[in-house]
């Protein structure tokens, strides 16, 4: 459970100043999801669009009711996806890391034979167009700079009822701490067997078993329980959450996972939003985290916690975050099986030490009211304080971060994304390393059929 948080007043320092400025001088800023999230969207023009880390699957599109002979190929749809993505990631007290990938996916899904049973597959490819062996770990290709394919999807679906879906084998899940984490060239995805609905607008529910998972980076399948560190070892995770919505603007959701013999994660958050005006509105938002070793705690014996505010404030496009969180001192929170979900999670740091008490600010502006259709961009600030001695002591540390997104119009151009991207970490104190980071992600959907 959460114990023993110490909230400290963090220190804004020197860049606080710089952010205040640069929102005089041009409306161009914006921070709110944690990173994993916000690198699948540029930044929307309201708080009511919002979403929090706990947002089930895309609901099922609809896709035609075949018959037989039609529903594996002339009903079916394929999406190609390329993608090219440069990383040069600058360290003091490690090696840099460095590299410039081509690739992307290739994307099938099926009609539905008489709306009951559809079929999804998807190959990614990442390949080195540039990467000094002595700059490994950008994540963007296999460890020692060697490109990858791999069929990531490949699953059949399944119409239970009248709107629950069972999903089986390969497949992509995005929820807190089990999820996509889509922000090198190839997702995190999934061995499972889940069951889901997310056609009612008042609750949404997801159920399931996950046995593998296949990595960002990587290009085979390895039980859960390894993922987590434990290796030569077969353990799965069991997972149940649910998300309630009592008004189109509040919700409330909770997930529970049990990787069995490695640990339990418990995650709850709640939503509320208001529009103020036609130019104006506001989204609060709250989030807890209940993690600890379970069984043959094959990853060691820990237990630990995180909690989290937000308060996002729109106005004519551009939006203003603030968010606090705290995570308890007895270890950090861990995420191994996708992106770390707490609200101070940016390009680098998560913020998610023992004993952090991290403080975020962030602002976004979308250029469509001023005649820039397609642009937008986001800037975020955090500085956190973690405990000066003990077993949780390790140095603070404050991130800057920019981005700016365009996305392309036309016929042609229609579903190009160009983002550019740079992060800056500052840490004090002993085993403090300085890190200039630099992005540049290109991304196209082209329909095939």
């Amino acid at each position: 459970m959460i114990c023993a948080m110490n909230i400290h007043i963090a220190r804004p320092g020197l860049v606080l100043p710089v952010l205040v400025a640069l929102l005089i001088r041009s409306p161009d800023l914006s921070a709110t999801e944690p990173d994993y999230r916000s690198f699948e969207e540029p930044a929307p023009d309201s708080a009511l669009d919002l979403n929090g880390p706990f947002v089930p699957l895309p609901e099922p599109k609809e896709r035609p009711v075949t018959r037989i002979r039609n529903f594996i190929w002339n009903d079916a749809s394929l999406l190609l996806a390329p993608r090219s993505y440069y990383m040069d990631s600058q360290r003091d007290n490690s090696n840099d890391r460095e590299a410039w990938a081509l690739g992307g996916a290739l994307q099938y899904r099926s009609g539905s034979f008489r709306d009951r049973f559809s079929l999804g597959a998807t190959v990614y490819t990442s390949q080195k167009l540039y990467g000094p062996s002595d700059k490994d770990g950008t994540l963007l290709l296999k460890s020692g700079q060697n490109g990858f394919t791999v069929l990531g999807e490949a699953y059949a679906e399944a119409r239970l009822g009248d709107s629950a879906d069972l999903r089986i084998y390969r497949q992509t899940l995005n929820l807190p701490y089990v999820n996509k984490q889509d922000n090198r060239m190839a997702p995190n995805t999934f061995e499972a067997y889940t069951l889901s609905d997310f056609s009612h607008d008042s609750y949404k529910y997801i159920a399931g078993h996950v046995t593998h998972m296949k990595k960002r980076n990587e290009s085979s399948f390895e039980h859960i329980s390894e993922a987590a560190g434990a290796d030569d070892t077969d353990k799965g995770l069991s997972m149940i959450g649910a998300l309630y919505s009592p008004t189109p603007r509040i919700n409330i959701g909770a997930i529970n996972y049990q990787a069995w013999d490695v640990m339990n994660i418990f995650y709850a958050e709640g939503n509320a939003a208001w529009e103020i005006d036609a130019d104006t509105a506001l989204r609060v938002s709250g989030q807890f985290t209940d993690q600890r070793s379970t069984g043959d705690e094959l990853v060691g014996d820990f237990e630990t916690g995180m909690a989290g505010i937000k308060l996002d404030a729109s106005y004519k496009h551009g939006i203003l975050t603030l968010a606090r969180t705290w995570v308890d001192n007895d270890a950090t929170v861990r995420s191994p099986f996708g992106g770390y979900p707490g609200f101070a999670s940016i390009i680098i740091q998560d913020f998610n030490r023992a004993g952090e008490d991290a403080w975020l600010v962030g602002l976004s502006y979308e250029f469509s009211r001023i005649g820039l259709d397609g642009l937008s961009a986001f800037t975020t600030y955090v500085n956190s304080d973690t405990p000066d001695n003990g077993s949780a002591a390790s140095p603070d540390q404050q991130e800057l971060d920019f981005t700016v997104d365009y996305r392309f119009s036309g016929e042609l151009l229609e579903g190009l994304w160009i983002r550019a991207r740079a992060a800056f970490v500052d840490q004090d104190g002993s085993g403090a390393e300085d890190i200039d980071d630099y992005r540049v992600i290109l991304n196209y959907s082209i329909p095939l059929q």
